[in-house]
C-alpha cells in the first residue's frame, strides 16, 4: 500500500490502519464499475427489441432482469469474500464474470444461452459492489463519505451516458445485440487490467483488522428498517423504470435509439445527482437531503402518466425524476455505511441484498402491473411506496 499523497481524499485522522484513499485510486474503483452498470442498464430499453430477436413474448425477457437481479442478491457472498480474501481479488473476480458472462450473451444462440450469460452479470455486480463500497468506506471518514461514494455512484449515470446510449445506437444501426455485448465484454476485460495491476492489494491487513460479525448491532431497529428503506424505494424504483420501454413505445412509438437518448438524459440527471450528494450531501445533512429527494421523486413519477404523451413535457419530468431518485438513493448509501459501523462490510453487503430484492420484487410484478391496470396506476402505486418508506428515515441514524 503506498503511502499517503497531496491527493488524498481522507485525513490522516481517519479511523483505520488502512492507507488513505487517493483520488488514482477512486478513479479505478469507479471506472471499474462503468461496464457493469452499463450491462444492467442496457436490458430495460432493449427489451422490446430482444422479443423479435429471441423469439420470446414481453413476460419472457423481463425475466431477463428478474434472474439479473436474484443474482445480485448473493452480495453478502461478495461482502463476505471482501473480508477474508480482499477487496481487489474480490472485485477483480467479479469483473472476470461479467467478461464471460457478456461473451455468453454475444454468442447466444438461445434464449436460454442469453439467459444465462445475464444470470452471470449479476453474479458479477454482487461481488464487485459491495467489495468496492467496502474499499472505499474503510478509506474515508463519515465526514467525508459522502464525497467518495459519491463520486463513485456517478458510475451509475456514466454507464448510461458512456455505454448505454451508444450502444443502444450501435443496436439500432446493426440490428442486432451481438456487437453491444462484444463491446461491454472487452470493457470488462481492461477493468479487470486496470483493478489488478493499478490498485493496491489491501489483503495483507485483513488479519490485523479482522473480527468477529456484530450480528447484535444488525439486529438493531436502526439497520433492519434501513434495509427495509433501500428494499422499498428501489421496489418502487423498477416498478416503473421496467415498463416505460414498451409503455414510451406504446405511447410515442419511440425506436430503439430514441429509448437510448431517454437512458442518456437519465444518466445527466443522474450525474447531477450522484454530484449533489458529492458535493453538498456531508454540508446539507444526508438525512434530510435523502428525504427531500424521495418526495420529490415520488411527484414526478405521479406525472408522469399525464406528461408522457408529448415530448415537450415529458423530457423535463424525466430529468427531474431521475436526478431526485439518484440524489436520494446516492445520499442514502453514507448512511447505511454507519448505522452499524462495527459491521460496516457486512451492512453493505445486506443493504445490496435488500436492493436486489425489492427489484427482484418489482420484475415479478411490474410488467403484469402495468400491462393490466396501466401506467396510472403503476405511477399512483409507486408513489405511494415511495412516501411509505420514508417513515424508515425516522429511526435510521447515523452511529458514527
Amino acid at each position: 500500500m503506498p503511502d499517503e499523497t497531496p491527493c488524498s481524499i481522507a485525513s490522516s485522522a481517519a479511523p483505520t490502519p488502512i492507507a488513505d484513499l487517493t483520488m488514482a485510486h477512486l478513479a479505478i474503483v469507479t471506472g471499474g464499475r462503468l461496464a457493469l452498470v452499463a450491462a444492467f442498464r442496457i436490458i430495460y430499453p432493449l427489451q422490446p427489441f430482444l422479443t423479435g430477436e429471441l423469439n420470446v413474448d414481453l413476460r419472457a425477457v423481463s425475466a431477463l432482469i428478474t434472474v439479473q437481479l436474484a443474482a445480485s442478491m448473493l452480495s453478502p457472498i461478495g461482502g463476505a469474500l471482501a473480508d477474508t480474501r480482499g477487496e481487489r481479488a474480490t472485485m477483480s473476480g467479479g469483473l472476470a464474470i461479467f467478461a464471460l458472462g457478456t461473451a455468453l450473451c454475444a454468442l447466444s444462440p438461445s434464449f436460454t444461452t442469453f439467459l444465462i450469460g445475464y444470470t452471470l452479470v449479476g453474479l458479477a455486480i454482487a461481488l464487485y459492489q459491495p467489495a468496492a463500497q467496502a474499499y472505499l468506506s474503510a478509506r474515508t471518514p463519515y465526514a467525508r463519505r459522502g464525497w467518495a461514494l459519491g463520486v463513485f455512484e456517478t458510475s451509475w449515470a456514466l454507464g448510461a451516458l458512456l455505454g448505454v446510449a451508444p450502444l443502444m445506437q450501435i443496436v439500432q444501426m446493426t440490428q442486432q445485440s451481438m456487437s453491444a455485448f462484444w463491446v461491454l465484454s472487452a470493457a470488462g476485460l481492461a477493468s479487470l487490467a486496470l483493478v489488478w495491476t493499478l490498485l493496491p492489494d489491501g489483503s495483507r491487513n485483513l488479519r490485523a483488522t479482522a473480527h468477529r460479525i456484530d450480528w447484535r448491532a444488525l439486529r438493531a431497529p436502526g439497520p433492519l428498517l434501513a434495509l427495509l428503506f433501500v428494499a422499498s424505494t428501489l421496489c418502487a424504483y423498477d416498478l416503473i423504470q421496467i415498463v416505460q420501454a414498451p409503455w414510451l413505445r406504446e405511447t410515442l412509438a419511440v425506436n430503439e435509439a430514441q429509448l437510448g437518448q431517454l437512458v442518456a438524459l437519465a444518466g445527466i440527471g443522474e450525474l447531477i445527482g450522484a454530484m449533489g450528494v458529492a458535493l453538498l450531501g456531508d454540508r446539507l445533512g444526508i438525512r434530510r437531503t435523502t428525504a427531500a429527494g424521495f418526495l420529490l421523486a415520488a411527484m414526478c413519477v405521479a406525472a408522469l402518466p399525464f406528461v408522457g404523451r408529448e415530448w415537450t413535457w415529458l423530457l423535463p419530468v424525466y430529468l427531474l425524476l431521475y436526478l431526485s431518485f439518484e440524489y436520494a438513493i446516492v445520499a442514502a448509501f453514507p448512511l447505511i455505511s454507519a448505522v452499524a459501523p462495527t459491521a460496516r462490510g457486512t451492512m453493505l453487503a445486506l443493504s445490496a441484498a435488500a436492493i436486489g430484492a425489492g427489484r427482484v420484487a418489482a420484475s415479478l410484478v411490474a410488467t403484469s402491473l402495468w400491462l393490466t391496470l396501466g401506467i396510472g396506476w403503476t405511477a399512483m402505486i409507486t408513489a405511494t411506496i415511495l412516501c411509505g418508506s420514508l417513515l424508515c428515515l425516522l429511526v435510521v441514524k447515523p452511529r458514527e
